[in-house]
């Protein structure tokens, strides 16, 4: 069975945000910002309006009965013998060696934090939140990395102390104080923000890291096909436009972020010539659909690693041509294909009582089933052979 398909027509022109974006990505700063620094007041008053900070501050406010926090109840700064320091181990999770390792592997003193302790009334420490920096600092005090007379960083408050607005003192704030570090208290880092992290410590900074260089090797493949990365929210409602990646995870998923670098070198050139396709042939699309990224990286993966590897070419080769033929006559875009694929998978899962639920393992095989399928597109070149497609044959 063949299929017609129009001949390809693309009014490409300048990304409209190339410029900006190109400009901006020297340092990866927000956009229209003159200096890198801003006083706490003014990123602090942005925030301060918002109702939920000023609902919070009233239910503080009335939790405190009319008192006010002193400069005691913030507990107080000292350096203390590492020979003082307890892990309470009700509290504190097991020690951790090879996460210990990774630390070491990147010290520097500049950035360890201050141990945060409960003073106990025998005059020794118990560390509530720090236990495996104190640990780190223990391995390179006895290494004799550190000099003899070190003292340890520490914030502490007297076990006794008691503060307004809550009748827990002691190890009882402290049980508290660690569910809530480790807890809500402390915002992961977004991808985003991670990645840019990342790229201005080698484009700003001259980290040699190589989690620093290889995220600094995928923001250069972004840039290469007039790409840029953004927070998801960015994207939220018709904000999307073109070039923009909010799938950080899926760049550095198929780029191999966090690999050797020797093997790096190689995966990142699936990354590469998926987001090369999508410069080719769909540059005005509102945003990089995530799945996209997923099916073609993964195609490329297995194109490169089959016992027979198949060539996919450049964006202008014979496959590249035809796979774009394939989403005009069958999707229409990169976020229509990734549709397609949910649909099908949950129309699947339905007739056939299965779980349900979203798999992004579906969408490189039906991709290439979709190819070779004559009641679909009948493609003819050769693409290699990928994981799962009898799982997911006839969806």
């Amino acid at each position: 069975m063949s299929t017609i398909v129009s001949t390809r027509t693309i009014t490409r022109g300048a990304n409209p945000y190339a410029p900006m974006i190109r400009q901006q990505n020297v340092s990866l700063t927000p956009q229209g910002a003159t200096t890198i620094y801003e006083p706490v007041s003014v990123r602090g008053n942005r925030a301060h309006v918002n109702s939920h900070v000023q609902q919070s501050l009233s239910n503080l406010a009335q939790r405190l009965g009319g008192q006010k926090y002193k400069q005691e109840h913030f507990g107080f700064l000292i350096l203390v013998p590492i020979s003082l320091l307890d892990i309470n181990i009700e509290i504190q999770r097991d020690e951790d060696a090879e996460h210990q390792a990774k630390i070491i592997d990147k010290f520097d003193p500049r950035i360890y934090m201050p141990v945060m302790c409960t003073k106990l009334k025998t005059g020794r420490y118990s560390v509530w939140e720090g236990q495996q920096t104190s640990c780190v600092l223990y391995h390179l005090y006895k290494a004799g990395l550190i000099e003899d007379d070190f003292l340890v960083q520490v914030k502490a408050f007297d076990e006794d102390m008691v503060v307004p607005g809550t009748q827990l003192q002691g190890e009882a704030v402290a049980s508290y104080g660690f569910r809530q570090i480790n807890g809500g208290g402390r915002k992961g880092i977004d991808a985003y923000h991670l990645h840019r992290s990342r790229v201005n410590g080698v484009r700003l900074y001259n980290s040699n890291f190589d989690e620093d260089v290889q995220s600094e090797n995928i923001q250069c493949i972004l840039e290469d096909n007039q790409m840029f990365p953004a927070k998801a929210s960015d994207a939220r409602g018709q904000l999307a436009s073109p070039g923009m990646v909010t799938y950080i995870h899926g760049l550095n998923q198929i780029a191999g972020h966090g690999t050797d670098m020797k093997l790096f070198n190689v995966t990142k050139d699936d990354l590469a010539w998926a987001l090369a396709w999508h410069d080719e042939y769909y540059p005005n699309e509102k945003g990089v659909d995530g799945g996209f990224i997923l099916a073609f990286g993964r195609l490329a993966h297995a194109a490169r690693t089959a016992k027979n590897p198949v060539l996919l070419g450049n964006a202008k080769s014979a496959i590249s041509k035809d796979l774009y033929k394939q989403f005009q006559s069958l999707y229409g875009s990169p976020k229509a294909f990734h549709k397609d694929c949910k649909q099908r998978l949950e129309a699947w899962q339905d007739a056939n009582d299965a779980p349900g639920g979203w798999t992004d393992n579906c969408l490189t095989p039906m991709l290439v089933m979709d190819y070779y399928n004559p009641n679909k597109f009948g493609g003819k070149l050769a693409l290699p052979q990928v994981p799962d497609m009898k799982k997911y044959a006839g969806f």
